[in-house]
C-alpha cells in the first residue's frame, strides 16, 4: 500500500482517506465545546449542518466559510482570535 500526504490528509493511492489531523481551528472548536459541555452533534444542529459536514471543516476537508460565523456566535468564540486560526 502507498501512502501520499495531501494537505492535512494521508489518504492511499485509490485517494482514500487513512488519517486526518484538526486544523488549529478544528483544535479551537473541540476545546469550546469541551468547555460549553457541548457534542460536536449539538453544535452542527445549532449551526444548520450535518455532523459530518462539521467534521469536514474541523478536519480540514472543507473550507466551511459558510458556517464559521455560526459556529463563532453559538461557542462564542472571539472572532479575532479565529480570524488568527484559520487565516
Amino acid at each position: 500500500m502507498t501512502i501520499i500526504l495531501h494537505g492535512q490528509r494521508t489518504v492511499n493511492e485509490k485517494g482514500g482517506c487513512l488519517m486526518t489531523n484538526l486544523t488549529p481551528f478544528g483544535k479551537l472548536v473541540v476545546k469550546a465545546l469541551i468547555d460549553k459541555d457541548m457534542t460536536k452533534t449539538e453544535l452542527a444542529f445549532q449551526v444548520g449542518t450535518s455532523p459530518q459536514y462539521l467534521s469536514y471543516i474541523l478536519f480540514g476537508i472543507r473550507s466551511g466559510k459558510k458556517y464559521i460565523p455560526k459556529i463563532i456566535e453559538v461557542l462564542g468564540l472571539d472572532p479575532a482570535r479565529v480570524e488568527r486560526y484559520i487565516a
